[in-house]
């Protein structure tokens, strides 16, 4: 039996690529009683193209591959979807000429990955007068999924192959040996599995700490979204142009395929891995969506929901890309840190590699 804990979009990817080539019986547990709880369920929903990240990252590797696999499972089964393209702006702040050269050095680099729709568009407040900014990136390899539909039919494409679901149910490391306790009863059952893949998001840090590696902590940041009162007169998502060094990609303007309309997520430190309550003012997030667009005013915006990320931090130190570890060496333990986005993009090539290397121990 191979155990896979969460039941998010990450282990629930994990478990039905496991299912796919390896016959043992595949187990997913969580301690929430309704799956998808997480981060998972607090997801904008956005298919990124990969324009963000490092040549050489992870996060970029993943982003790829996870895109095109993707797009395969919502044909094959019908999950709603959108290809809608989203602008990068140079928006209406800061230093406009020093943006701009970011933004020419962002399109080279989209092209040196292979992202050739990408388009140039210099006067974007012209053709849309409700936004900011002159120049701007149109990159049409981005769009929105129905994240409950999507969870919904790889939860069912994982039971059609047998993958068993266990609810309530939160996994424990003692002394080498992985244990189950139900969140009802506190009962503890002792699993003997062949192989061990921890897909725990923001409690993946406790998993592998307990299995005997320190060095690894999940620092949660909150990121929370304004809802809007009505959607932009144009069916895109649209973004600033991104901070340096910075895995957050500040507060844009993004929409659900339910018809809701939401900006956000900005960035701030949480208080614990539970703390999803609303802490910016209303003022502050207006001030900053004012970067990108002239759309809105202060009152169209309500409290939507908060958003944890699972920032990675690795012997003190900042680690922002995705690490697969093995742990202990000499076992089919495989943790999975620091899954933040493009996480929901990335999943179905996570899923993919995880299920190749644990079919190679066995």
């Amino acid at each position: 039996m191979i155990l896979v804990v969460g039941s998010g979009i990450v282990g629930s990817w994990v478990a039905y690529q496991l299912s796919q080539s390896i016959s043992d019986d595949i187990v997913v547990c969580d301690y929430a009683e309704h799956r998808g709880d997480g981060i998972s369920g607090r997801n904008s929903g956005v298919l990124h193209s990969g324009i963000y990240y490092p040549h050489d990252s992870t996060k970029l590797r993943h982003c790829l591959r996870g895109y095109d696999l993707a797009l395969d499972f919502f044909k094959k089964t019908k999950t709603p979807y959108e290809l809608c393209g989203k602008f990068i702006t140079v928006g209406s702040s800061g230093n406009l000429q020093n943006k701009k050269e970011k933004l020419f050095a962002l399109y080279e680099k989209a092209k040196s990955y292979g992202i050739n729709q990408i388009e140039i568009i210099e006067n974007l407040s012209t053709l849309h007068p409700f936004l900011e900014g002159n120049l701007s990136l149109l990159i049409h390899k981005t769009g929105v999924v129905s994240v409950p539909e999507y969870l919904k039919n790889l939860w069912s494409a994982c039971e059609e192959r047998g993958v068993i679901f266990l609810k309530g149910k939160k996994c424990q490391i003692k002394e080498g040996e992985i244990y189950l306790v139900d969140e009802q009863t506190k009962e503890f059952e002792r699993i003997e599995a062949s192989a061990f893949v921890n897909a725990a998001g923001l409690f993946s840090d406790d998993l592998i700490r307990a299995a005997g590696n320190d060095q690894f902590e999940i620092r949660p940041n909150k990121g929370e979204y304004f809802r809007l009162k009505q959607n932009l007169p144009i069916k895109r998502l649209v973004y600033p142009l991104p901070e340096e060094h910075s895995t957050a990609l500040g507060v844009h303007y993004t929409f659900h395929l339910n018809g809701e309309a939401y900006a956000g997520p900005n960035s701030n430190w949480a208080e614990s891995k539970i703390d999803y309550k609303m802490q910016t003012h209303r003022k502050l997030f207006y001030d900053s969506l004012c970067n990108i667009t002239s759309f809105y005013t202060e009152e169209d915006l309500s409290e939507g929901y908060v958003g944890l990320r699972p920032r990675l931090f690795r012997d003190g130190v900042s680690f922002p890309d995705f690490l697969m570890e093995q742990y202990p060496r000499n076992k089919p333990w495989i943790h999975l840190l620091g899954i933040e986005s493009p996480g929901l993009t990335s999943a179905p090539s996570i899923g993919e590699e995880v299920a190749k290397r644990v079919k190679e121990f066995l």
